[in-house]
């Protein structure tokens, strides 16, 4: 299947639909509170209701109305190529070729403490962390390097703005079932999607996703990616990997050997988007992080632990973590959430080498246009080289956030 190109629409009527559900308003349960918890072991892909959606014409002119009016412009340097070398898109690090033109893979990672430790994640170009259902997090890798690992997981299932976060890196997205909101999109062939085999899914991947047996795992717990199977559904299914030639790119990163320092910013070593045990489902995996300007680089810590990755035994540490505040909405009342992937102004918090830079993000264009990160004086915010760690905060709970 070829994917279609950046000018292409992406996203089926009914993807476009929920992606902007009017949040705003109220929901089946009501906008911005719990309905219920329910719990991470709850059968994947069940039914929900959905009768508190706008009409496709209210969305499509919300849509428009949302998305008129001056943006700053987003820009990013000609790539060259250098020595058989070119700068990631995706950390700013000078990779081979071959590497830095393939398109990545974007894989749901389990959070819950009875899944961890992950494999691979320490291999992520980028990573997402966004609430879901009962509050917890669940994480999604961006990898640009992951054929020699030896497993990526454990694999969890898609909610939809994780597949919509995914385009912004013209990924190729790969998960372990769905909730229901999800299937029309996943099977619409709009996407480039590693599905795995679950009901209700078009078909399905076949050879990457197997399971590993764990003493004192649940099943749901056990099931990881393989990279040999990977490589062989790709091409069963024949996805273009190349990189589009008219790719925007989505961070701007530091010039080789000019790191960004922010000398006069705010300093910020420790950063808990989800605060000391707040509601917007970060509090609940106690999720920290640590900046070690020995390195400058900011450690990760869940569940009250640092977070290993099982591969490399060696703690998460990222070079940018970025807080991305978005509008979201309870969509019924087993709390299946969502949360809007595009903005003209809803505000983030960049931190990198130890300092705290203010701004907003903004992606003008269609779902999938990749959102960029400003400061107060509508420049755009520069990143160090390295992996970025993304979290997904709910507008309507950003006070739970603490920064020290």
């Amino acid at each position: 299947m070829m994917k279609p190109s950046l000018g292409s629409s992406r996203f089926p009527r009914l993807a476009l639909l929920i992606a902007l559900i009017s949040l705003s308003g109220a929901a089946a349960s009501g906008c911005g509170h719990t309905a219920g918890q329910a719990p991470e072991t709850q059968e994947e892909g069940q039914e929900a209701a959905q009768d508190s959606f706008d009409t496709e014409a209210e969305v499509i002119a919300k849509e428009d109305a949302e998305l008129s009016g001056g943006l700053t412009a987003h820009t990013v340097p000609e790539r060259e190529v250098v020595d058989g070398k070119v700068r990631s898109y995706f950390t700013g690090e000078w990779i081979d070729e071959e590497l830095g033109t393939q398109r990545p893979l974007a894989v749901m990672l389990n959070n819950t403490s009875a899944a961890l430790p992950m494999s691979g994640v320490s291999n992520a170009s980028v990573i997402y962390e966004c609430p879901v259902e009962g509050r917890i997090t669940r994480w999604m890798g961006i990898f640009e390097d992951w054929r020699d690992l030896e497993r990526i997981g454990s694999v969890r299932s898609c909610r939809l703005y994780y597949l919509h976060f995914a385009q912004e890196f013209d990924a190729v997205y790969a998960h372990f079932g769905q909730a229901s909101y999800a299937k029309e999109a996943l099977n619409s062939g709009e996407f480039d999607v590693l599905s795995g085999a679950t009901k209700g899914i078009d078909d399905p991947a076949a050879a990457m996703y197997g399971r590993i047996s764990r003493p004192g795992r649940a099943t749901e717990h056990t099931l990881y990616a393989f990279p040999d199977g990977i490589e062989k559904d790709i091409e069963r299914k024949g996805f273009d990997m190349e990189m589009p030639a008219d790719y925007p790119g989505k961070f701007r990163f530091a010039q080789t050997g000019e790191p960004a320092e922010y000398e006069g910013y705010p300093e910020a070593t420790v950063l808990k988007p989800g605060g000391n045990g707040g509601r917007n489902g970060f509090g609940g995996v106690k999720a920290v992080f640590e900046y070690n300007p020995a390195d400058r680089k900011y450690y990760r810590s869940t569940y009250g632990s640092p977070h290993v990755d099982e591969l490399t035994g060696e703690q998460v540490a990222v070079t940018n973590v970025i807080f991305q505040f978005c509008d979201g909405n309870v969509l019924d009342a087993k709390d299946y959430l969502h949360f809007a992937s595009q903005s003209q102004g809803n505000r983030c918090t960049v931190f990198t080498n130890g300092k705290r830079i203010e701004g907003y993000w903004s992606n003008p264009g269609e779902l999938g246009t990749p959102a960029c990160y400003y400061d107060k004086n509508d420049q755009e915010i520069t990143l160090n080289t390295g992996t970025t760690f993304i979290c997904i905060i709910w507008n309507d709970y950003a006070e739970d956030v603490v920064i020290e």
